[in-house]
């Protein structure tokens, strides 16, 4: 029902106010197999705030649900809601706050919010009218917000919808809530523009949002499409995202792999450093023997094996064996196109601006790679051979039965992974 992939062993929080939205969510999450904290926070704006969150309360411990309530009428007087506050800004602040301590209390994975659609659209439509400085969609299913990972799975939900599971499914909710929050906290927009769109101009409203984000979806939904096939991501496609889009696919990436791991939110921060640095090969550990790697210009999952670039020197034809590969060339390699005159031979792996000649034309190698398919964990290992000159004479051809082509002069020693 969630469009999100649950680690069985994470704590993930979820903020509830007894509001249709938010027990729709609490519900979906049960569903799911996920026995989240409830976070509740009374913010005291409404004489039915109290019985709400007891209301809550009450839920939680039928269900079996850790609770954690937050009363902010505890905060220090100069923390307090004061009139010419606006309070919209206060209530955030307070909020976040608590969802801060909570998160450090259970070393949580994540918090979900329920925010929807008609939210979506609120924010959307306040950026275009220069209220606002959304950076995608206006509002991202995955985020980092001050060190915690913040996900959004009812993006795709209205309210008049989150009503309606609630109605079929007999969760309850508070609709003094819902009433009190329609008079006194919800925006002239979302009252009196987003609540009266008809489902055809949702769409086209959604569809012009989507329209100004074109290049930037088009990127997202290439680097999803490379997740889901469990493909190496592309370094400079993957830097270009907004951040909470990084954060997003990241973390769909990293929940792919053989062990599945969620990020946290230092993760992420930790990777985009990583993904930036200056070095051209390394690898981030995830979980267990599972690594993020990088290599050049590609990230991808694997083992933590020997990734550092190597060089070797044939100075004759003849043999020559490492811990990377075993060569014969005492027999000649003048079929590989290599002559007697080009030795001495470095053999080494190819770095980016490595090209060769290939039917005639000069082709860059890692490109050529890339082209023929070859698998990111392999390329590391992949030789290229140069001649006393400096220029690349030979480079194997890879082919998915190379195993047998190459082993009768050139066998690699790969990681039993490959």
């Amino acid at each position: 029902m969630l469009n999100y992939k649950f680690n069985a062993n994470a704590a993930y929080l979820v903020a509830v106010s007894f509001s249709a939205d938010s027990m729709a969510l609490l519900d979906m999450l049960q569903k799911e197999g996920i026995k989240p904290i409830v976070c509740c926070v009374n913010y005291r704006f409404g004489p039915h705030c109290e019985f709400d969150c007891q209301s809550l309360r009450s839920y939680c411990e039928e269900k079996g649900l850790p609770f954690e309530y937050f009363d902010t009428a505890t905060l220090p007087e100069e923390k307090k809601y004061h009139e010419g506050d606006v309070f919209s800004d206060w209530a955030r602040k307070a909020r976040y706050e608590f969802f801060h301590s909570v998160y450090a209390k259970y070393d949580a994975e994540a918090l979900f919010l329920a925010h929807q659609m008609d939210d979506l659209l609120e924010v959307y439509l306040n950026e275009k009218a220069g209220k606002g400085h959304a950076k995608f969609y206006g509002m991202s299913p995955v985020a980092e917000v001050g060190g915690m990972l913040v996900i959004r799975p009812l993006l795709e939900w209205t309210h008049h919808d989150l009503v309606a599971y609630d109605k079929e499914h007999r969760v309850p909710y508070s609709e003094r809530s819902e009433q009190y929050e329609e008079e006194h906290i919800r925006s002239d927009l979302r009252k009196n523009v987003i609540s009266k769109l008809n489902a055809v101009d949702r769409d086209n409203l959604l569809n012009e949002m989507k329209a100004k984000k074109d290049n930037e979806i088009q990127l997202t939904n290439d680097l999803r499409k490379k997740v889901q096939d469990g493909d190496e991501l592309d370094i400079r496609a993957l830097i270009a995202l907004p951040r909470d889009e990084f954060a997003a696919v990241l973390t769909d990436f990293c929940m792919n792999s053989p062990e599945p791991y969620l990020l946290k939110a230092k993760d992420i921060k930790a990777i985009r450093e990583f993904i930036l640095s200056r070095k051209t090969n390394d690898a981030y550990p995830l979980k267990g023997s599972t690594y993020l790697i990088k290599e050049y210009d590609v990230v991808f999952l694997g083992k933590q094996f020997k990734i550092l670039p190597y060089t070797y020197v044939l100075e004759a034809p003849g043999k020559l064996s490492n811990e990377h590969f075993d060569l014969d060339f005492s027999q000649g390699a003048e079929d590989r196109g290599i002559k007697a005159e080009d030795y001495p031979l470095t053999i080494r792996t190819a770095i980016p601006s490595d090209t060769f000649a290939n039917h005639g034309y000069l082709q860059n190698v890692l490109r050529a790679y890339s082209v023929w398919k070859m698998p990111a964990k392999l390329r590391h290992l992949w030789p290229v051979f140069l001649n006393k000159d400096g220029k690349i004479v030979y480079v194997p051809r890879y082919a998915m039965n190379f195993r047998e082509y190459h082993s009768s002069v050139l066998k690699l020693h790969m990681p039993e992974e490959l």
